[in-house]
């Protein structure tokens, strides 16, 4: 367990990671959409935990957290060049991961998850597990602004998944 949680601290602790969401945050501060800040990498990290044990699968609860975790941390490109965040996240991902005690074959299950978390990918369970506790983080239901919302209809989470 302390294992776990030292290789977690070493994202969140991580000066990129620190200072990526911290220019996310400020970049999306007057934002009336969804955010990508630590509240949101924090609600994906603990529904896709959720999912995974629902489900019965195999796949570490640290690895899921440092997935969800660095999901969105390629917004700042995003924001900055217009690159797809999915694919700008694979590279900032990497070099937080590359100062972790995560091994290689745990770093390339996180990455490859980071890089399909917008559609899932069946065949690579933690990208999946990304895609549907991301879609279920976002609260649809109650948002003032759905009704602009880019979103396409049936992608909105319009309930409370349990």
């Amino acid at each position: 367990m302390i294992q776990t949680m030292q290789r977690i601290q070493a994202i969140v602790s991580h000066p990129l990671f620190r200072d990526s969401l911290r220019k996310i945050e400020e970049l999306e501060r007057e934002r009336i959409y969804c955010k990508h800040g630590l509240p949101h990498v924090l609600d994906v990290a603990r529904i896709a935990s959720l999912l995974a044990v629902d489900r019965q699968l195999d796949v570490p609860r640290d690895v899921i957290y440092a997935a969800a975790l660095l999901h969105d941390i390629g917004r700042l490109q995003q924001y900055e060049t217009g690159e797809d965040h999915a694919a700008a996240g694979i590279r900032t991902a990497q070099e937080i991961l590359r100062d972790t005690a995560f091994d290689e074959q745990e770093q390339q299950a996180i990455l490859q998850a980071v890089g399909k978390h917008r559609k899932g990918d069946a065949a690579h369970v933690l990208a999946q597990l990304l895609c549907e506790a991301d879609d279920a983080s976002r609260m649809c239901f109650a948002c003032a602004a759905s009704d602009t919302c880019y979103w396409q209809e049936e992608r909105k989470n319009h309930t409370i998944i349990i």
